[in-house]
Parts: C-alpha cells; sequence; structure tokens
C-alpha cells in the first residue's frame, strides 16, 4: 500500500487526484444555492450534477491528454447549458481546463484552444436561441483569454524555474566531475612523477649499489600503497560507501612533512618552514594548499633534475599564502620559442586558488628556477 501511494505521489496522481475533488466540491457547493440568483432557473436535477462531476473530472485528463481535458469540459459545459441549467457553475471546471492545458511548448496549440472553445459556445448561442449576443460574446472571448494567458504564464513560469534546476544540477555535474579529474590527477601524476624517478634510480644503481636500488625499491612500495589508498577513498566517494577509509580526514597542510619526505624520497632535497601561527583552515582551502604544494613539488621531480625545493606556509590574518620554489631547470623544460609556457599542472592549481576565491601565480625564476605562489584567504566566501 505504501509503495503504491509512493507510486501515486510520483506521477502526480494524488495531487490531480485532490484537485479534481477540491473543484467537484467548489462547484456543488456554488450549484446547490446559486439557483436563488437566476429566476428564470430552477435547482439542479441528477443530471445537471452528473455534468458538473464530468466536467470537474475532465482535469483528471489534464496531466497527460490536455485537449481531450478541454473536449470533455467544452462538451459538458455546452449540454448542460442546452438542457437549460443555467444556474450550472460548471463553465468553471471548462475555464480550469483550459487553465491547465496552455502551455508554452505549445503556442498554437493554446490558441486552438480558445479559439475552439469560443466557437462552441457560439454554435450553442446560435442552435439554441439563433443569434450570437455581441455581449456574450465580448464577454466570453475575454474570459477564455484571460484563463489560457493566466495558464500560460504560470506553465512558463514553471518551465524557467525548472530549466534553472537543470542547469543548476549540469553545473554541478560539471563542477564535480574537474574536482574529481583534479583529485585524480593530483594523486596520480604526483605518485607516478616519484615511482618514474625511483625506478630509473634502481635500474642504474641495482648492480653496483644494491643499497640504494633497495632503498629506491621500497619507496616505490609505499608510494604506491599510498596512491592505491588515495584512489580507493575517491571510489569509495563516487560509490558512496560508507566505510573506514572514506571516513578518514582529507588531506590537507597537517600532512605537510609527508609530501616533504615523498619528494625527498624521489631524489629532491626538500624543506619546509611556517611563518606565523599555524591553525585550522576551513576545509576546502586546507585541500587546496595541499594539492598546490603536491602538484608543485611533482613538477619539480618531474622537470627540475638535480634540484632542491624549499617549501613556505605563511598564516596570514585573513589568508594563508603559500610558495614553493625550486633552483632547477624546470622553467627551462616548459618554455619553447615563444617564452614559457603554461602547462595543465599549473593550470590545475590556478583552479583549485580561484575556487576558493583565491590566487596563483606561477613562473620561471631570474636565472635558474621555477617558483608557484597561492594565496588562500581563509574567511569570507572561501570559507
Amino acid at each position: 500500500m505504501g509503495k503504491r501511494l509512493g507510486e501515486a505521489i510520483r506521477g502526480g496522481w494524488l495531487s490531480t487526484g485532490i484537485q479534481v475533488v477540491v473543484l467537484a466540491a467548489v462547484l456543488l457547493a456554488i450549484a446547490s444555492f446559486s439557483f436563488r440568483f437566476h429566476p428564470h432557473s430552477g435547482p439542479l436535477n441528477l443530471l445537471g450534477y452528473s455534468l458538473i462531476l464530468v466536467a470537474a473530472g475532465s482535469i483528471a485528463l489534464s496531466p497527460r491528454w490536455p485537449v481531450a481535458a478541454v473536449g470533455v469540459a467544452l462538451g459538458a459545459t455546452l449540454i448542460s447549458h442546452g438542457l437549460g441549467f443555467e444556474s450550472s457553475p460548471i463553465d468553471l471546471a471548462l475555464m480550469v481546463a483550459l487553465f491547465k492545458a496552455a502551455t508554452p511548448q505549445h503556442p498554437w496549440r493554446t490558441v486552438a484552444l480558445g479559439v475552439g472553445t469560443v466557437l462552441g459556445y457560439v454554435a450553442w448561442q446560435l442552435i439554441g436561441f439563433g443569434q450570437v449576443s455581441l455581449n456574450a460574446l465580448v464577454l466570453g472571448t475575454l474570459t477564455v483569454s484571460a484563463f489560457l494567458g493566466v495558464g500560460y504564464a504560470v506553465a512558463s513560469q514553471r518551465l524557467f524555474a525548472r530549466q534553472r534546476r537543470e542547469d543548476e544540477i549540469r553545473r554541478r555535474v560539471t563542477e564535480e566531475r574537474l574536482r574529481i579529474a583534479r583529485e585524480l590527477h593530483d594523486v596520480v601524476s604526483h605518485s607516478i612523477s616519484t615511482i618514474n624517478v625511483q625506478a630509473g634510480v634502481a635500474a642504474h644503481v641495482i648492480d653496483e649499489r644494491p643499497e640504494t636500488a633497495k632503498s629506491a625499491l621500497l619507496t616505490i612500495k609505499e608510494t604506491s600503497r599510498d596512491t592505491l589508498r588515495e584512489l580507493r577513498g575517491i571510489l569509495n566517494v563516487l560509490r558512496q560507501f560508507d566505510d573506514v577509509e572514506s571516513r578518514q580526514p582529507a588531506p590537507g597542510l597537517a600532512q605537510l612533512d609527508l609530501l616533504v619526505d615523498t619528494a625527498a624520497r624521489a631524489g629532491v632535497p626538500t624543506t619546509a618552514s611556517i611563518e606565523g601561527t599555524a591553525r585550522p583552515l576551513p576545509a576546502a582551502v586546507d585541500l587546496a594548499a595541499y594539492r598546490i604544494i603536491q602538484e608543485s613539488l611533482t613538477n619539480v621531480i618531474r622537470h627540475a633534475g638535480r634540484a632542491s625545493a624549499r617549501v613556505t606556509v605563511a598564516y596570514q590574518p585573513d589568508r594563508v599564502v603559500i610558495e614553493v620554489s625550486d633552483n632547477g631547470r624546470g622553467a627551462a623544460m616548459q618554455s619553447d620559442s615563444n617564452g614559457w609556457q603554461e602547462g595543465h599542472g599549473v593550470a590545475g592549481m590556478r583552479e583549485r586558488a580561484v575556487a576558493v576565491d583565491g590566487e596563483l601565480d606561477a613562473g620561471p625564476q631570474p636565472g635558474r628556477g621555477f617558483r608557484v605562489r597561492a594565496s588562500l584567504p581563509t574567511n569570507g566566501s572561501g570559507t
């Protein structure tokens, strides 16, 4: 029973049923005393009330067959008037059907329904009275136009709101895809670069210095293990798993020592310094800072050659400033005849900074080396 009720609610049938019941109750209540205001019309009989119920029930067809709903309501209304039930409020059911049939997706159909309704009233007057009352024609046309116009406006507003919601959903999906792509890029790029360098070291010295080769292989093992853990965490979020690893805290500046140690084990001596008093940061800012440092060190490992790196984290009152610099040849490796060219890694770091209302500058230093500087706000919209 509960399942069927849920399906009815989702399908809109329950709402439509309530509308039918309410409209029928209102019309029947009006019909019970409206004859008093019509000196030439007596109380409605069973047939008159039945026609009211048919007209009110016609709006149940509106969600799928709006033209049929108007046709049924118009037929019941014209029959009611033809039988002399002038006091019947059945016309209101027809107007409701017109209101629900008006839609911006089918403007010509909306116009055709209005014209057909007016012509139906004209035909009834010609058959019943042999002539058409100009006042009745004008009033009827204005009434039909008003209900169609209001229905069209309401439907247009609902359509616009639905499109806005769909656009917002698409925008959020795109942002989430880009966020996941950045996460995967940062995790995989950093780890594969470290593994590649260490594998090269192991292959080069395995015969002459097996201990160094062993150390490089251990680094590969630890790096790959950490990478698998992070990748599983990302996949668990996508699958909405609620296991232990998915509840682990997101990377942040608290793991700065891990980044420094990984870079050092990859052959890039790295030092880190903290300026100011360290404090908890908003989660988005903390993750952005961590990923920017990670990607910067990955670029040093990949492009700088024999170099050392320095990481500085400065805690200011309203922001945290990240700076990663090296003394290698990374800038030369990323430049061409037209000058230094920004790669995907730097573009991704800039996107992370902008996402938390921050800014990032990156480029070669005078002489040798490369520098990345990011300024990330820790209050306001960046929180």
